[in-house]
């Protein structure tokens, strides 16, 4: 296993559903020096029913399929990679048509096993989020896996608030993952408030959990 760290740009759903903005995000994660882009593959019907009071949001964040492959072709022309959050199996197949070099499955996905089986065939990197997951589930679901999947999977925790407190981060979690599943690449997804200092120094601290 490598030691190198990777930095993803989390764009998510901060583009709106709107091309042009979609672009200049994509334009400033790629300035930014990030090894990597991740956007948040938003399909309604993967989310909610038409009568959830939301769903009419999701709809505007969906975009053309042609946008989201030139948004791919841009950021490989920049030798960077880009990944998807999938919420189901038409992002998935989405996401897999338009190039995205991995994805990513959230906290809300962990239990769609149909979902990883799949992903994991298809991608060579996965990003399983286990925050808030109980450990017995993480093993459960691990347990099976053989030494090629494990390779393609790391472990992302990281508190889904935002922004966080820096008191609620509890990044010694990040040593407990990386003692208990030694096989496994191990990331940290920052939510910290943009306009505070943690900002530049919490992801340097959960460097140092290793």
């Amino acid at each position: 296993m490598t030691n190198k760290i990777e930095i993803i740009a989390e764009i998510a759903q901060g583009f709106e559903g709107n091309e042009k903005l979609a672009s200049l995000l994509t334009k400033g994660a790629i300035a930014s020096g990030a090894d990597a882009v991740k956007f948040q593959l938003v399909y309604a019907d993967e989310l909610a029913t038409p009568d959830y009071q939301h769903y009419q949001l999701f709809k505007e964040l969906e975009m053309e399929r042609i946008v989201w492959t030139n948004i791919c072709k841009q950021i490989h022309k920049a030798n960077k990679k880009i990944y998807f959050d999938i919420f189901g199996l038409i992002s998935m197949e989405i996401a897999k048509k338009i190039g995205a070099d991995g994805v990513k499955i959230s906290t809300t996905e962990f239990y769609n096993n149909v979902l990883f089986d799949k992903a994991i065939s298809e991608f060579n990197r996965i990003y399983l989020s286990v925050g808030g997951i109980p450990l017995e589930d993480i093993e459960k679901k691990i347990s099976s896996l053989s030494k090629k999947q494990v390779s393609k999977i790391s472990l992302m925790y990281g508190f889904q608030s935002e922004p966080t407190p820096l008191d609620q981060n509890n990044l010694y979690k990040l040593s407990f993952l990386k003692n208990r599943f030694p096989n496994f690449k191990i990331g940290f997804m920052d939510h910290s408030d943009g306009d505070l200092d943690d900002a530049y120094h919490l992801s340097l601290v959960a460097m140092g959990t290793g």
